[in-house]
């Protein structure tokens, strides 16, 4: 009896224990279930906060002052201003974009165009000639529209050009004139030949460079998102313009109007040239002669003067 009885216990409490590890084994899936749904809705959090906080961070960091820093997120306050002027117009030839990029970096090497100029001559702060970017001026002379003439079948664009200068340079009509210059930008296939030239009648070079188009402007244009989303290594194309074309054309121009370039011997008061010259003998005199006419000049009265003080 005792056996049979210990028998049915078994069977009867066989059941009862794998109905409780189900159990228990169902209630590990839930968990793991709850589990995996917290990470989820984690990441999605994340996910959610990650362009916030790119957005927060791009709005606590300055635009740029150039175009050559020019990003996707940001781009300098006279870029905004010039080509948000241009946004109804999108299917312009990208060659067209290309030539309002070829003006920011004028405006950032002191050119403007011509009438620009006259109508805001009164706002703008002087420039020396040792620098030629002015940040406020070219603020305020980009919320002017790009005044250029479309000819040869929409295929060239041509600006008068002004070269900024400190407030007192002269007015007389050689100076402006040589102060004057004309940018014209032809398309030749994919290129853009750019070529700043002095105004006539000036003898004097111009600068020119070959620019290929499809590398700095794209030609599909995103849905919704900025012109300047189509634009590329704006750093390259501001580097190639600068050394090649602006700024050999502005040194050109001051050099012609006798303006110094940089701080250096050349400005200084004919006094101060023999106060600086006692103290080089004769050997470090012709040196310096041999730099220039105005050195040479200087260091040949020097020695003149040495020679007529030693016979009286």
């Amino acid at each position: 009896m005792s056996d049979a009885k210990s028998e049915i216990e078994g069977i009867i409490a066989g059941p009862t224990t794998s109905g409780d590890q189900q159990q228990q084994r169902q209630q590990e899936n839930e968990q793991q279930v709850v589990a995996t749904k917290d990470i989820k809705a984690s990441e999605q959090t994340a996910k959610r906060q990650r362009p916030r906080l790119i957005q927060e961070k791009s709005t606590q960091e300055p635009d740029p002052l150039i175009l050559e820093h020019a990003t996707l997120v940001s781009v300098p306050q006279h870029m905004e201003k010039l080509l948000n002027q241009y946004q109804e117009n999108r299917k312009m030839p990208a060659a067209e974009w290309l030539h309002l990029l070829t003006y920011l970096v004028a405006l950032e090497c002191g050119f403007v165009e011509e009438e620009t100029f006259a109508q805001k001559r009164h706002l703008i702060e002087p420039v020396p000639s040792f620098s030629s970017f002015h940040a406020l001026n070219v603020r305020l002379l980009s919320e002017q529209p790009a005044n250029y003439e479309v000819c040869f079948n929409d295929t060239a664009y041509q600006m008068r050009l002004r070269t900024l200068l400190d407030k007192h340079a002269p007015e007389e009509t050689s100076l402006v004139a040589a102060l004057q210059s004309r940018l014209m930008a032809i398309t030749l296939g994919d290129q853009l030949m750019v070529t700043l030239s002095p105004a006539p009648p000036s003898k004097q070079p111009g600068y020119s460079i070959c620019l290929p188009i499809g590398r700095y402007v794209l030609n599909i244009q995103a849905k919704n998102k900025p012109i300047y989303h189509r634009f590329r290594k704006l750093d390259e194309l501001s580097y190639q313009l600068k050394q090649h074309v602006f700024q050999p054309m502005r040194s050109q121009q001051l050099m012609q109007m006798e303006k110094k370039l940089q701080p250096s011997l050349l400005g200084l008061p004919d006094e101060l040239y023999f106060e600086i010259f006692r103290y080089l003998d004769r050997s470090q005199l012709n040196v310096v002669a041999k730099v220039n006419r105005q050195l040479h000049f200087y260091s040949k009265e020097m020695e003149r003067k040495r020679l007529k003080g030693g016979r009286s």
